[in-house]
């Protein structure tokens, strides 16, 4: 029998503030979402399980907009559009119900409803948000919100028997069912905060949390904190320095917690787990117990490879226990197993945990699963519950597994090894670049410098900003600092909400000055983003026929090209494979070419695949095997070859390329028609990514007309 080994599941829940604070408007609804899908239905699950234990670390900013939805106090622009009578709604109503309802809904929930799959093949036959929001009929509006809700409800609410009555409906809402369906999630709301208080008092999860609005906390500290975790990195012109914000947000948090759970946190999850010397002594000081972060800080801390009981077991510093998560295992949950029939993923994860206790020096080692408890969920069947139910359930009957919560191991074991000082990094590569060091980022830091440096110059500033009733909830500056907007600025990740983040930055920003009595910059009226599309395509200009090599050859082999570029959404891979999809056409084929962060070749030996599931102009999956020698294309019907694509090249060398003849589409080639798709990668049958993660890329075949459209000297 193996050796035991303990894990820990740390399920962190945030969402950043969305009020607008000139209108009080919730300008986006995954606060809301969330709640009516995941935050209720985490702990229940667990629940369901009475040898399981887990962490949970919620921050109090989420906490605070799930409690005024409860109780009706939040105003929500989602819901307020919904609300209206489709037949009045202005063309911009209506592109941002089409965006959210469509764009903002993964294609797994939209897939249990026939009826919205309907309206979604409506909506991507007009090819973007505006267009569809002139050709999408007034009378659709009420069963496209109607089944947007619906798809959103978690295990718990879809057990509600007049919610099940809906789904069973199917179609032909009403406004009053729309009503009765939101009136059933407001009282499921109100049930969250006590499913968790029950469940911490009995033992069987430990409740965390982060400081107040997720700030980036090296960073509040000091602008100058990226450069120890990346030496290159490029800083802003204007160096922010705040310790007492950072201070603030952190004390803000632990009040909150103690005033919602009735005691004082042991732990905290550092927001993204960015720590630095100064922050984990700020932390410290606190009288918390333990923090966690990921493996990267931890490998960077001992400056080397880490050994296994390096790997498995907490360190102490300046007192305070500090966890390390498993990446591996954690981003596996995050994007490899929503691909995976459910029984291999809880092997696979199984098998790791086994792995691990063998490597152990004794039964004491702890294996942290730490990771976004939220946006992962929805990319998996039935969204994850039935993983998960089947991972706690094998974890419970294992013989060498211990499920346990942080503050519990520490009781039981302590923490090991002193170490004299902590890296500064975070769990996104081990740095803080992801929050700083892009030029957009840049510009945002700068103006968060500005409204600080504003409010700090002179004490009565401070306190109409910070005092007060506004010195948590509400306070401005302090929203201004969460983290999330800083994610979504700039290159990096993609989301169709990007404007509505932008926004609601500049406005809080806009709201300290206006607070003090100053007049906003002028700067602050436009948009930090300069590009606030969400995913990065690029379509073709010109026709193209390139040799089939493999290779890049030279640059103006894909000159004329489309080209779709690798983009991190609301989780962030921490290893992706493709970097980028380059597309096009001639008058008789389609071309593709997937460039990975390394050369192709190395995935695609032994029994590596790529398969190109097009959406449009028909439902067809090709797939590319037997890389990088004796490539072939198939055809799949279902999961099956259904035989070789006559007249298609393929070759995988540096790159993958190839080529499709337009006859595998089955339309009249000589007719414009739009081409919608994505790819997937996988090993041994078992899909590992998808590109995009989220989204389709789309170009327009036409190319009897497209060469006069685009011409130029």
């Amino acid at each position: 029998m193996a050796k035991k080994i303990h894990v820990a599941f740390l399920w962190h829940m945030h969402q950043p503030p969305y009020e607008d604070p000139t209108t009080g408007l919730f300008l986006l609804p995954w606060a809301y979402l969330h709640a009516t899908k995941d935050y209720g239905d985490m702990a229940a699950l667990v629940a369901r399980h009475p040898r399981m234990r887990a962490n949970f670390n919620v921050t109090l900013s989420l906490m605070e907009q799930v409690s005024r939805y409860a109780d009706g106090s939040a105003r929500d622009q989602t819901l307020e559009v919904m609300a209206q009578d489709p037949a009045t709604l202005d063309a911009a109503s209506r592109e941002f119900l089409l965006r959210t309802c469509f764009d903002g809904c993964p294609e797994p929930l939209i897939a249990r409803f026939p009826r919205y799959r309907q309206l979604d093949d409506f909506y991507r036959a007009n090819r973007d948000a505006s267009a569809a929001a002139s050709a999408f009929p007034p009378e659709e509006f009420l069963d496209l919100t109607t089944l947007f809700l619906l798809a959103w409800c978690g295990p718990i609410l879809q057990g509600d028997e007049g919610v099940q009555a809906l789904i069973r409906k199917g179609r032909g809402f009403t406004e009053a069912d729309r009503e009765a369906l939101l009136e059933r999630s407001r009282l499921h709301l109100r049930n969250i905060g006590s499913l968790y208080t029950d469940l911490a008092a009995s033992g069987r999860v430990e409740m965390s949390t982060s400081p107040y609005y997720h700030p980036l906390m090296p960073l509040l500290v000091t602008s100058a904190s990226a450069l120890e975790a990346d030496p290159g990195v490029v800083l802003p012109g204007v160096r922010f320095v705040a310790p007492e914000e950072a201070e603030r947000q952190l004390d803000l948090a632990i009040e909150a917690f103690e005033g919602l759970f009735g005691t004082r946190p042991a732990g905290m999850w550092p927001p993204e787990g960015a720590i630095s010397d100064g922050v984990v002594r700020m932390m410290a000081s606190r009288g918390l117990r333990w923090i966690a972060s990921d493996e990267e800080v931890l490998r960077r801390t001992f400056g080397g490879d880490l050994t296994p009981d390096e790997r498995l077991y907490p360190v102490r510093f300046n007192g305070m226990a500090v966890f390390f998560r498993n990446r591996a295992l954690s981003d596996d949950i995050g994007f490899v197993y929503s691909r995976w029939p459910n029984d291999r993923s809880v092997a696979h994860f199984m098998q790791r945990l086994e792995d691990l206790a063998r490597e152990a020096p004794d039964d004491q080692g702890i294996v942290l699963i730490a990771m976004d408890g939220e946006n992962a969920w929805e990319f998996y069947p039935d969204g994850g519950y039935p993983f998960l139910d089947a991972l706690y359930g094998a974890i419970e009957e294992s013989d060498f597994v211990e499920p346990i919560t942080l503050s519990a191991y520490l009781e039981r074991y302590g923490a090991r090894e002193e170490v004299p000082q902590v890296a500064t990094g975070s769990w996104v590569d081990g740095n803080l670049n992801t929050w700083i060091g892009d030029p957009v980022k840049n510009r945002a830091w700068e103006a968060l410098a500005a409204a600080y440096q504003v409010v700090r110059d002179l004490p009565e500033r401070a306190c109409k900003v910070h005092g007060g009733p506004e010195n948590g909830a509400g306070c401005p500056l302090l929203r201004a600092e969460a983290s999330d907007w800083f994610w979504w600025f700039g290159k990096g990740h993609a989301s169709v909400h990007k404007r509505e983040f932008d926004y609601l930055f500049r406005q809080n920003l806009r709201a300290v000055y206006r607070r003090v009595g100053i007049a906003p910059p002028e700067s602050l009226d436009g948009p930090l983003n300069e590009d606030v599309r969400g995913l990065d395509v690029r379509a073709p200009t010109a026709t193209i026929q390139p040799r089939i090599t493999g290779f890049r050859d030279s640059y103006y082999k894909w000159v004329g090209a489309g080209v779709c570029e690798f983009s991190h959404g609301a989780i962030h891979r921490l290893r992706p494979v493709l970097a980028s999809v380059h597309f096009g056409f001639d008058r008789e084929r389609v071309y593709f070419r997937c460039d990975g962060f390394e050369p192709l070749r190395e995935f695609l030996e032994g029994d590596g695949f790529v398969r190109l599931h097009f959406v449009r102009p028909e439902e067809v999956t090709l797939v590319v095997r037997g890389c990088p020698h004796g490539c072939v294309v198939e055809r799949l019907a279902g999961e099956h070859p259904a035989g070789l694509v006559e007249g298609a090249e393929v070759a995988v060398n540096e790159v993958l390329e190839a080529a499709i003849p337009v006859g595998v589409f089955g339309v009249d080639r000589r007719a414009p028609f739009a081409v919608e798709f994505f790819v997937v990668l996988g090993k041994g049958g078992l899909e590992e990514e998808r590109f995009p993660w989220d989204s389709l890329i789309e170009f327009m075949f036409d190319p009897e007309t497209f060469e006069s459209k685009n011409w130029f000297v």
